[in-house]
């Protein structure tokens, strides 16, 4: 559910969305905007998604009868009646995604607040929250909740804005072309920020070159003179560069070194911890690994530009928790790196450096399933992870899934002993295995793409 203007009336959303109005009063005040059939306020517009599992238009019948609608936005005919019948409003319109879409641009802009664009292969997540602590030091700021980052959860969030709010902090996702694009010209980002630009969407994408050209089309909503941060060691910058100056954009870089235009005086890795010294300030927020040391440095970027004192940025890190399931130590003795959320070839490689620079001097063991949405080249990067393995010092391999034997024959090429490689046929064979072989000095990173769920091998060793 949404909170949104009170002023705002049937026949103004219809307006906003291009739909008609087939039933009720065009002067109809609607309070609330919500697309999930349980949570209903008063004075309400039901807008009815279609999704690969649900269809909102199933449930406007039996709402409208109940009387918990006041209004609703639909793509499909059949409905007058019911509305017409129950004194409730019909929308009808081509898209409801769309017209989500069209309403939440309208109140972006009615608004005003500085909105803050952030996408990336990986880190966005991490990185948003981040940029919200540090903002939120500034004034009033909303941000996504969890990951809703689609086209569903953008515009949903970008309805939450009140008056009160000074700032907005966007996550943007993508895993096709044109998605960043719809995505931009709703929030219209006033700055935008990419994490990286790494192989994840190669099945649908191809090249990583698409990737970041798909990346790039967060440009699309930003106004000529608005600023593009963008992470100085990535794949395919100066092509996202070349694209932000011929839209008139002002480019900076972040990264560790004095080739960026912002990095950190210095920095560090610790277990419980990341350090990045910014004129002499320590910022020290609660987040294990170098891949956080550059989401740190990405989010002192953002507070940069909104003039926040590194004195208050200290502060506002140290408060931070980690976000569940990335790079979470779990201590039975034994150190769990919980990186079960997510996974892709470049999230996994500053996963393995990041176990190798922290904990030198303890038996490593990468439990590793697939990486989805590589295609074609799905064994080649696989293969390539495997032999990172060995590289960054591991001891043992245990894997899991279709992709198994490339990660065990990347790590035996790289020198890893074959007897320290073990596949299994499912997790729960691997877990159990695990379980035995684990010593008090271990240090076990887990990771996987979302769809393996290996937070099930963290439960049943931890």
């Amino acid at each position: 559910m949404v909170i949104v203007d009170h002023t705002s009336t049937v026949g103004e959303i219809a307006q906003r969305c291009g739909g008609k109005i087939r039933s009720g009063d065009s002067a109809m005040v609607i309070e609330t905007i919500t697309t999930d059939s349980r949570e209903l306020g008063r004075n309400n517009l039901f807008i009815s998604l279609v999704g690969g599992k649900f269809d909102g238009h199933d449930f406007i019948r039996p709402l409208s009868e109940k009387r918990r609608i006041s209004s609703f936005l639909a793509m499909r005919d059949g409905y007058t009646d019911v509305a017409a019948g129950n004194d409730i409003a019909e929308i009808r319109c081509d898209d409801t995604l769309k017209a989500l879409g069209a309403i939440a641009a309208h109140h972006r802009e009615r608004m005003a607040p500085a909105v803050i664009g952030i996408t990336g292969t990986s880190g966005k997540t991490t990185t948003k929250e981040l940029v919200y602590a540090l903002l939120s030091t500034a004034g009033n700021c909303l941000k996504n909740e969890k990951n809703y980052n689609n086209e569903i959860g953008v515009p949903v969030t970008l309805l939450g804005l009140k008056d009160s709010h000074e700032m907005a902090v966007i996550e943007m996702g993508m895993n096709h072309s044109g998605e960043l694009d719809r995505l931009s010209r709703i929030a219209r980002p006033d700055t935008a920020l990419i994490t990286n630009v790494g192989e994840g969407h190669l099945e649908f994408l191809g090249t990583l070159e698409n990737v970041a050209l798909a990346k790039s089309e967060i440009l699309h909503g930003m106004k000529k003179g608005s600023t593009l941060l963008l992470n100085r060691d990535m794949n395919c910058l100066d092509l996202i560069a070349r694209k932000a100056a011929g839209l008139g954009l002002a480019v900076k870089t972040f990264g560790l070194s004095d080739t960026a235009d912002i990095y950190p005086d210095s920095y560090a890795l610790y277990r419980d911890s990341v350090s990045v010294v910014f004129g002499g300030e320590e910022l020290r927020p609660p987040l294990y690994g170098i891949h956080n040391v550059y989401n740190a440095v990405a989010a002192v970027a953002v507070a940069g530009e909104y003039g926040v004192s590194p004195a208050n940025m200290r502060e506002a890190l140290e408060r931070l928790g980690s976000v569940e399931g990335r790079s979470q130590i779990i201590d039975r003795g034994y150190l769990v790196i919980n990186d079960s959320y997510n996974s892709n070839p470049l999230s996994l490689a500053y996963a393995l450096r990041s176990a190798r620079e922290v904990f030198p001097e303890k038996r490593k063991i990468a439990v590793l399933s697939d990486m989805k949405e590589l295609g074609d080249a799905a064994p080649l990067y696989h293969r390539e992870s495997g032999r990172a393995v060995a590289e960054n010092d591991f001891e043992m391999l245990l894997v899991w899934g279709d992709m198994a034997r490339f990660y065990a024959e990347g790590a035996a090429g790289a020198g890893l002993d074959r007897s320290n490689i073990k596949q299994f046929e499912t997790k729960e064979d691997l877990a159990a295995v695990l379980k035995k072989i684990i010593d008090v000095h271990d240090v076990i990173l887990v990771k996987g793409s979302r769809s393996m769920k290996m937070e099930d091998v963290v439960l049943g060793i931890t």
